[in-house]
């Protein structure tokens, strides 16, 4: 926070006014940036409906995982890394979230609301799990393997409705 503050020639007061802490300042930046590489990610996806969904996913797992700045991020400093991007209620995966349930609620209309919000949450688990949980202890992330469990989800969500 001091190199930035430096950086930005203003005092560290002046900079923890703005960003509360280290933590606020990360969090803020990752998600807004997740927002943008989500939604780039969804419109270049290849087919239709859940497909489509997937697919965005997938290229946005694939997109974020070789984003090596949050990569030395989350193997350097795990702990911060990881809270930032999967507490409960973190701006990270909030945006996430909404992001998917947006997509969600755009195909499945008779999904709105808590359905697809549940749906979105446990989605953006399983992701950020075989993700994130795998490159913080150095792993190559099992992206294919997060999409057949979301896909496996939605399709039981089908059909249980």
């Amino acid at each position: 926070m001091q190199s930035l503050a430096g950086e930005l020639g203003i005092g560290r007061t002046t900079l923890y006014r703005w960003v509360e802490d280290r933590d606020s300042l990360i969090s803020e930046m990752l998600s807004e940036m997740v927002v943008e590489e989500i939604r780039a990610s969804i419109d270049q996806a290849q087919g239709e409906g859940i497909d489509r969904i997937l697919d965005g996913l997938r290229r946005f797992m694939v997109t974020s995982s070789a984003f090596e700045p949050l990569r030395h991020l989350v193997q350097t400093e795990p702990e911060l890394g990881l809270r930032v991007m999967l507490s409960p209620g973190s701006a990270v995966s909030r945006a996430i979230i909404d992001q998917v349930q947006t997509e969600i609620e755009s195909i499945r209309p008779d999904w709105r609301g808590e359905k697809a919000a549940e749906l979105s949450d446990v989605m953006t688990q399983i992701g950020m799990a075989y993700e994130w949980g795998n490159i913080v202890v150095r792993s190559e992330p099992e992206i294919d393997r997060a999409i057949w469990a979301m896909d496996t989800l939605i399709r039981a969500t089908d059909r249980i409705r």
